[in-house]
């Protein structure tokens, strides 16, 4: 992902996304210190039909994983039906849904589908904290895959690989199931860290969470969230299928959420409350629509440190990876929405342009002020960072360059001469 996360583990389940990408967006990206020729001659062709119809996709790096900000679009995409909690602690609720398919074993092309749940108590607070619930079914196991935070992953002789975990079989009235506590090394002294695992007609469900008020390290930095062997008990006995839940909210209102369909992209729409320019891809450039995200300003769920001030919908392009133009990484994030994402008080102004009349006011942020710093193929140089921001037809545009040194103008004439695709009705 992109923008560094806030404390807390989920999304970054998405960051195991997206990582980010972020999320999903940018699968080649590294961020350091922390986790042909160009013709614009018919660039302003440049239309966007696939935004307007049905067949809308966008054509992601690892489009074997999803995120989602609810329960109803994660079931539009599930490749098996599962249950979930009707109870939860004080103060929890839904953060992401999470899908995502692994090689069974190593060496094995079969896959293991897994639902990972993730929900948060005082999110962005100091005292944040989060639990997992997670679903798997297929070849395999949880074990196996590291899915655990009571048990290391196995090595491939089947032993576990230090630190070791306790495994021991429990009843939670009426669920019986097996639970993982991890220890700290050869000691083998529990470090709270703890994972139920049960079985449910032929899916697997595991709730990852710390035990009791047992605190370690990990904890602290990582955010985990307590439970209760008590409150642990409600939760197992708690499960449904989604549509006889009662007493959680699973409509992830107010949280920030990916566009994978039509669906999304009308959602999204609704939302902004104007018509975002969206092209799917830069003609003549080499760059393609990698990711899209909806952020909202106030949403319980990605913890990005750069908080937009308004709905903003997020667009990543990127050349292919083995491209001979465009250095390792590089990558344009286009910004939109009635507020710019940046103060541009807090950046050093380079120039003034204009295209088509629009004037551009040109930035950079090379002292990293809001993202970064970022290296492609020689990891001894720091990319570039250049924002350029506009208004258009009363909408604010920030497309941050992250290198992309050359050409630059000839691919903001692709973005200022993009339309807009109509605004779906509600």
């Amino acid at each position: 992902m992109i923008p560094k996360y806030n404390k807390g583990r989920s999304m970054v389940s998405v960051a195991v996304i997206v990582v980010l990408i972020i999320a999903a967006g940018a699968v080649w990206l590294t961020q350091g210190n922390k986790i042909g020729e160009h013709n614009s001659s018919d660039q302003n062709t440049q239309t966007a039909p696939q935004a307007q119809s049905a067949s809308f996709k966008i054509e992601r790096p690892m489009d074997w994983f999803k995120w989602f900000h609810s329960l109803d679009r994660a079931t539009d995409f599930s490749k098996f039906e599962y249950k979930v909690p009707d109870y939860l602690p004080d103060g929890y609720q839904l953060r992401n849904v999470d899908q995502n398919m692994l090689f069974s074993t190593p060496g094995r092309r079969d896959l293991l589908d897994v639902v990972t749940i993730s929900f948060v108590s005082q999110f962005g607070n100091n005292n944040e904290q989060n639990i997992e619930i997670v679903a798997s079914k297929g070849p395999g196991n949880m074990l196996e895959q590291g899915l655990l935070w009571g048990a290391p992953r196995t090595s491939s002789s089947g032993t576990a690989e230090a630190p070791s975990f306790q495994e021991e079989q429990v009843s939670l009235g009426y669920v019986t199931g097996v639970q993982y506590t991890k220890t700290q090394g050869t000691e083998r002294k529990p470090n709270g860290a703890t994972s139920f695992v049960w079985q449910d007609g032929g899916v697997t469900y595991a709730i990852n969470y710390y035990r009791g008020k047992e605190t370690s390290k990990e904890k602290l930095l990582l955010h985990r969230g307590t439970l209760t062997q008590e409150d642990l008990a409600k939760i197992v006995q708690s499960f449904v299928l989604p549509q006889q839940v009662q007493h959680i909210r699973y409509d992830g209102e107010g949280n920030s959420f990916p566009l994978y369909d039509e669906t999304d992209l009308t959602e999204a729409q609704k939302i902004l409350g104007f018509q975002p320019k969206f092209p799917m891809n830069m003609p003549d450039t080499q760059l393609k629509l990698i990711d899209s995200t909806l952020l909202r300003p106030k949403d319980q769920n990605t913890g990005f440190d750069l908080r937009p001030s308004a709905d903003t919908l997020w667009n990543i392009y990127s050349p292919p990876y083995d491209s001979t133009t465009y250095d390792l990484n590089d990558q344009l994030w286009l910004y939109e929405s009635k507020q710019y994402l940046v103060d541009p008080a807090k950046l050093p102004l380079l120039r003034k342009l204009e295209i088509d009349g629009v004037e551009i006011m040109a930035y950079n942020d090379n002292a990293h002020v809001y993202f970064g710093p970022f290296y492609g193929a020689d990891k001894t140089k720091i990319k570039n960072q250049t924002y350029y921001l506009w208004k258009q037809d009363g909408i604010c545009y920030t497309a941050v360059f992250v290198g992309l040194d050359k050409y630059q103008e000839e691919n903001l004439k692709t973005l200022i001469l993009a339309p807009s695709p109509p605004l779906k009705s509600a």
